[in-house]
């Protein structure tokens, strides 16, 4: 099965949208007078000066007068703390003004200003939970996830559980490669507003994290009946699908982003790897091909192993199409790629029962690579069969060359060069029944790659080679029984001629 890692996009990882229209909102405008002192500890107290101004900047707030009421806190400010009456001390505002202003400061984008008051705000009443709220926030719409999760976990434990603090914890979570924890603040923001695509978004890709293919892969299919053009989403979808061994929907899924032009090179080239898996050649053949027109430049490394897995799935004649395309775009191969090729074309040939096209291509590449030890066996399997056809004379001159190139290529310092090559030449042994002399390199086959079918195979070649031992034997003990027998009548012979 090709597998292929789609990790999760753009589209799931962008900093946590805050807007600041939430500051202006009919609700936190309601709430705005009348909360502070009310919901003690949580909030500060308010003289009556202070609660006074609440409702003068109330006003301002409804008439989205926002500079004025900027402008009122800080001559508030100013005048609390160098009164001009007689008798009057001097004393600092409330938390409750000081987060006031943090808001209006945060409204037009003074987030350092904004940042600041927050602090002092909290300074003044630790436990001010909408200042931590509001902090949070703004640290998380800066992507400084690491500063905002302790302010939300606060916010939390203060009392307020609304799906933003929800589904900011879930990001945070996120964001610190701790999904479990992102998914239970993911699904409680998404208990709390199932509409809200962030939820989803962030519930999708925490499952996604966790490997949760059939979860995620349902979750992503609510998003993409909302965002149908969302590329990501379809990548992510398609690779639950593979993971859920059903390579099919996944290739559906790619096939949809194809329609739709969102498949990009990567994309198509894993469509034509699942159709590939699946046997489907000529629909392999079309993902591959689109992703070579797609490509601005040959990605040759990826392409020989397209023409690779095409050839060696059976599919010869895909492989050489797709071949020809990648010689049309003019690629320059490397002499390593150029063998590499050629071995492909090998294969092709083998495969279409081009034996001359075979013996002309093993020349070439061993014309490039003279010790390549995976076309020294190849050549030493086209001697074998050379001699199938050639008189008896020509057949043993064949098939000696072809045991020469095995063991030559056993010389390799490929492991696996060297096992095929020791194997190979122990078969060609057997075929010409010489099993004796095949038991010998097929033992050191399976030393080198112990497997249950050539185990089996060794025994039974193990039977054949003991009984051309005793017949070797017994044909040795007659040949010698009747050269001792010539002898002896040849001395009697003499004997007589003597005598005589």
């Amino acid at each position: 099965m090709f597998l292929v890692a789609l990790m999760a996009g753009s589209a799931l990882a962008e900093p946590f949208d805050i807007p600041k229209e939430q500051f202006r909102s009919k609700e936190f405008i309601k709430g705005f007078v009348g909360a502070f002192g009310f919901l003690s500890p949580v909030e500060p107290k308010v003289d009556r000066e202070e609660s006074e101004l609440l409702i003068e900047l109330s006003e301002l707030f409804s008439d989205g007068r926002f500079r004025e009421a900027e402008a009122r806190i800080v001559n508030f400010i100013k005048e609390r703390k160098n009164p001009t009456e007689e008798g009057v001390e001097p004393k600092d505002v409330s938390a409750a003004l000081v987060f006031q202003l943090a808001q209006l400061y945060y409204m037009n984008d003074r987030t350092k200003d904004a940042e600041r008051a927050y602090k002092l705000a909290i300074e003044r009443h630790p436990d001010f939970r909408r200042a931590h709220k509001y902090l949070g926030l703004l640290y998380a719409s800066e992507d400084r996830i690491s500063e905002a999760l302790p302010h939300l976990k606060r916010t939390l434990a203060l009392g307020e559980a609304d799906q933003l603090i929800f589904g900011l914890l879930g990001y945070a979570y996120t964001q610190e490669g701790k999904p479990l924890a992102a998914e239970g603040a993911y699904r409680q923001a998404y208990l709390l507003n199932p509409d809200e695509s962030q939820w989803k978004s962030g519930l999708a890709l925490t499952l996604y994290q966790q490997e949760k293919w059939v979860e995620a892969a349902a979750m992503l299919g609510e998003l993409l009946t909302e965002t149908p053009e969302a590329g990501d989403f379809w990548k992510m979808q398609a690779n639950c699908y593979l993971n859920m061994g059903e390579p099919l929907r996944a290739a559906t899924n790619f096939e949809a982003m194809r329609l739709k032009n969102l498949a990009d090179e990567a994309t198509l080239n894993t469509l034509g790897d699942i159709y590939t898996d699946q046997r489907k050649p000529l629909l392999a053949l079309g993902a591959y091909l689109a992703a070579l027109e797609m490509s601005e430049t040959v990605n040759v490394q990826r392409s020989l192993k397209t023409a690779e897995v095409l050839a060696d799935y059976g599919a010869p004649r895909e492989s050489a199409e797709y071949i020809s395309a990648i010689r049309s775009k003019g690629v320059t191969l490397s002499r390593d790629e150029q063998v590499r090729l050629k071995l492909v074309e090998l294969t092709i040939a083998k495969e279409t029962g081009e034996i001359d096209r075979v013996g002309t291509l093993l020349t070439e590449i061993l014309a490039i690579d003279p010790t390549n030890g995976e076309a020294r066996i190849e050549n030493g399997l086209y001697y074998e069969r050379q001699a199938e056809t050639a008189d008896e004379e020509e057949a043993g001159q064949l098939l000696a060359t072809a045991g020469a190139q095995f063991k030559l290529a056993m010389n390799s310092q490929d492991e696996d060069i060297r096992y095929t090559a020791t194997r190979s030449y122990g078969q060609m042994q057997v075929r010409q029944r010489e099993y004796v002399d095949a038991l010998s390199y097929l033992e050191q086959a399976v030393a080198m790659k112990p497997s249950d079918n050539l185990r089996r195979y060794v025994r039974q070649v193990s039977v054949f080679a003991e009984k051309q031992k005793e017949r070797e034997s017994r044909e040795q003990a007659e040949r010698e029984a009747a050269r001792q027998e010539r002898e002896a009548k040849e001395n009697a012979e003499e004997a007589n001629n003597e005598s005589e």
